[in-house]
């Protein structure tokens, strides 16, 4: 049977930071940082690397957080609604929350349910310079929670239907240069 339950009760939200961009020794080091602005250029759903890094001192300085690997790291503003699943340790700024699952829900399935709901999550954003959606709010989003066989179950037929749409692509594009190559 199915449940509907908060976010935060399936899931710890935490708050990103910047540490001082001033100080040198707080950059450049080995702690993979994310940012809504490199979540932008990722695609699929999994983070591996991030563009810049801090170090323990820039991580210890800040109110920045390191999140283990299988997390889930959304966007909350500028945009709203990237959302990946870290399958290193991430820290991230700011712009971002780092769900940490609990025993209850498969991260991929957290991972499908937050990357349906970016209208969602957009709507229930607030602010006067640009949208963001609070920690409070996003702990309270309610989220449906079958049994973990049926999260399992439901997240391989979505991995097997996004598969397919990658393949329709690909072939669409070889069928366009194909196409272009008949034209010229």
């Amino acid at each position: 049977m199915w449940k509907m339950v908060k976010l935060g009760d399936v899931c710890n939200i935490y708050n990103g930071g910047t540490p001082k961009s001033n100080v040198k020794s707080y950059w450049e080091g080995d702690i993979k940082w994310l940012t809504p602005k490199d979540m932008g250029k990722l695609d699929g759903k999994y983070a591996n690397d991030t563009e810049r890094k801090i170090t323990a001192d820039g991580l210890s300085n800040s109110s920045a957080k390191l999140v283990p690997p299988q997390s889930v790291i959304l966007s909350c503003r500028a945009p709203i609604g990237h959302v990946f699943i870290n399958k290193v340790e991430m820290s991230f700024n700011q712009g971002c929350k780092g769900l940490v699952p609990t025993n209850a829900i498969n991260v991929e399935y957290l991972y499908y349910f937050l990357f349906s709901s970016k209208q969602l999550l957009n709507e229930l954003g607030t602010g006067t310079t640009f949208n963001e959606i609070s920690g409070k709010t996003l702990s309270s989003i309610a989220i449906p929670l079958p049994p973990l066989a049926e999260q399992q179950r439901i997240v391989a037929k979505l991995d097997a239907a996004f598969a397919e749409i990658d393949k329709a692509v690909g072939l669409s594009e070889k069928q366009k240069v194909v196409a272009q190559n008949l034209l010229d």
